[in-house]
């Protein structure tokens, strides 16, 4: 109860009207900002972050489609064979050749990768 009343009592209370003598001079007076640089450079972040974001998922794209050559190699035998697969292709025990067949690598086998061909040395 006792808040209430004393929030009333604000309430209804009213500051004395300043007159025109009692006016505060203002010495430093504030200037409006200028909006239109922060706008500018809202702007350009934004497009900072777009630019490099576009750069990233097409590097990220190219990467993985990237032609790598493929040499799977039995350990017990010492046998080669190679293949060609994209980059994204390529999985631990198994990955895609370019002419779409699934390769899956025995425990006694291992893959090696490279970028370039036998006959590029």
């Amino acid at each position: 109860g006792v808040v209430l009343v004393v929030a009333l009592i604000w309430r209804t209370r009213r500051p004395p009207l300043p007159t025109s003598a009692d006016a505060p001079r203002l010495i430093n007076p504030t200037r409006p900002r200028d909006r239109n640089v922060l706008r500018y450079l809202a702007f350009a972040v934004v497009g900072v972050l777009l630019t490099a974001s576009v750069y990233l998922l097409y590097d990220h794209w190219r990467d993985r489609h990237e032609v790598v050559f493929v040499r799977v190699v039995d350990a017990s035998t010492g046998r080669s064979v190679d293949y060609r697969a994209q980059r994204g292709d390529i999985g631990d025990r198994e990955f895609i050749t370019e002419d779409g067949r699934k390769i899956v690598l025995a425990e006694t086998e291992r893959l090696e990768t490279s970028t370039l061909s036998k006959g590029q040395n």
